[in-house]
């Protein structure tokens, strides 16, 4: 009976391991085809942390936090090297999205504050990699309404900050709604208990 158990906990165990792996593979996959997204749909937005975030409410802070620094590193090999300079942004949003979800409920209310929250301290920490390393023009989507903001009148660091809160507050809103979303349509298709995911 005690053999049996085991083997049961090891069979579920190695299950576990296999389902991570794919989910971080598949958290990084979505994070690539959000960036690709982001031209073609023509919107000031980033769509880069969808996976991460994923990743960091079904898996903890630490996946989470993995998900984050690899995307990064691999955008910037493949894309864009300048990924490289917010990686430690991406680190930071899967963190928090891990460890806010595996301290409290996963709800409309959690998911809302969360991507409140996130947006605040990644706009902080994006706005001054942008503006230290790029001079506040990255080279994306978002570098539009800085220019209009510029020849508005505003000065330059100023155009950066509310161009980085405005397009890191709706990339998080966007990203949160379809985590919500894809988690929803998962609970309703298979067992969530392997998972770190609180819904009361």
């Amino acid at each position: 009976m005690d053999d049996r158990l085991r083997d049961l906990q090891n069979e579920r165990k190695n299950y576990k391991k296999v389902l991570y792996r794919y989910l971080i593979i598949l958290s990084i996959g979505i994070n690539i085809i959000g960036v690709e997204l982001v031209p073609i749909l023509n919107i000031p937005t980033f769509l880069n942390a969808i996976g991460t975030i994923l990743a960091g409410v079904l898996m903890g802070p630490f996946i989470g936090t993995l998900v984050g620094f690899l995307t990064s590193i691999i955008l910037g090999f493949f894309i864009d090297p300048g990924y490289f300079y917010f990686t430690f942004v991406s680190i930071l949003v899967g963190f928090i999205a891990g460890y806010i979800f595996k301290e409290y409920p996963f709800n409309i209310k959690t998911v809302i504050s969360a991507s409140i929250f996130i947006s605040v301290i990644t706009a902080i920490v994006g706005n001054t990699i942008s503006y230290m390393a790029f001079g506040g023009v990255a080279g994306d989507q978002i570098d539009k309404i800085t220019h209009i903001l510029i020849e508005s009148g505003f000065n330059i660091f100023l155009a950066v900050n509310i161009t980085g809160f405005f397009a890191n507050f709706l990339d998080k809103l966007l990203s949160f709604a379809l985590v919500f979303l894809v988690i929803i349509i998962l609970d309703s298709q298979m067992d969530m208990q392997d998972f770190q995911i609180r819904w009361k």
